[in-house]
């Protein structure tokens, strides 16, 4: 990606913010992707049951999505139990993490991703504090990039449709291209986990997102 991401392919695409309608669904579709972030973080390094509380409803977006229920059976689980998950799959295991929810790491390394990534968080100005760079790669952090994208969305009108163009690409490289199959890891390793019912969910959050994102997005 160079500075404008295929900046030939991005000067012909444009969006249809008439049917789009970013000033309604731009707000909302950054606090979905600010929720998953959020219930995938590490329970070892952020307090989520709180930081949930904070996070307003998703509640008139342009298709279903209904976290009540999920948030809720999150909310009741004990921290302790919460943890010991979380490492059980994502961090430990005698051959590495039995599901890593690093993509570098699920992905097995290819070339130029972690590069990729750089380049989209340094060109849009998304930042990472000192603990989180060695995991820039991390589900949580790319959820909340994508967070940051409709957010800014939201806010800008001159650069609209370069952060919305953003959050196609993004989306399609970094979290569809390997979301799908940590779900299926996720259920083959423990159905009835409770991060698994969250990824289970985000997949299908993903799905939806991106099948509406394609419908507002013309590329001729």
């Amino acid at each position: 990606m160079n500075k404008h991401s295929s900046s030939e392919k991005r000067d012909q695409r444009f969006c249809n913010n008439d049917l789009r309608s970013p000033e309604n669904t731009a707000i909302l579709r950054s606090l979905g992707y600010e929720s998953f972030s959020v219930l995938l973080s590490s329970p070892h390094d952020l307090d989520t049951k709180n930081k949930l509380n904070g996070i307003a409803s998703t509640t008139g977006l342009p298709y279903s999505l209904d976290l009540s229920d999920l948030m809720n059976e999150f909310s009741q689980q004990d921290l302790s139990e919460l943890k010991k998950q979380y490492s059980g799959l994502f961090e430990v295991g005698n051959d590495g993490p039995p599901a890593p929810i690093r993509e570098d790491l699920f992905m097995l390394q290819p070339a130029g991703l972690r590069e990729d990534l750089v380049r989209f968080y340094e060109y849009f100005g998304y930042t990472l504090g000192e603990k989180f760079q060695w995991q820039m790669d991390h589900l949580s952090i790319e959820l909340e990039f994508m967070h940051f994208l409709c957010f800014q969305e939201h806010n800008s009108t001159e650069d609209r449709l370069s952060y919305q163009l953003a959050q196609l690409d993004f989306s399609t490289r970094h979290l569809v291209n390997w979301v799908p199959d940590f779900q299926k890891t996720l259920k083959r390793i423990s159905i009835d986990a409770m991060y698994t019912k969250i990824v289970v969910e985000l997949n299908k959050f993903l799905e939806d997102d991106i099948e509406w994102q394609l419908e507002t997005i013309n590329d001729p």
